[in-house]
């Protein structure tokens, strides 16, 4: 049903937040997956290092992350490169 919809324009100002909140009983599955990625909270970890296969996501400048935000940059490096272990 989603994918059916009318594109909206590029150039509109569109506040992702506010459209996903009042969408959220039209696109139940979706508004949810919305609300968990936009929710992530922003990190001052280089994209690169955090997923970086080979890099390390915590060192002296980065051991205040809270232990969620950690899991959830693992997974989500994880997820981006299929590792299933």
């Amino acid at each position: 049903m989603y994918l059916d919809e009318p594109k909206l324009d590029r150039k509109t100002n569109l506040d992702i937040l506010d459209y996903w909140k009042a969408n959220q009983f039209r696109f139940r599955e979706l508004s949810i997956m919305a609300r968990d990625v936009l929710s992530i909270p922003k990190s001052t970890v280089a994209s690169e290092a955090s997923f970086s296969v080979g890099g390390r996501v915590l060192d002296q400048y980065r051991s205040a992350l809270k232990p969620e935000v950690v899991e959830a940059i693992i997974c989500t490096r994880d997820w981006i490169f299929g590792d299933g272990g």
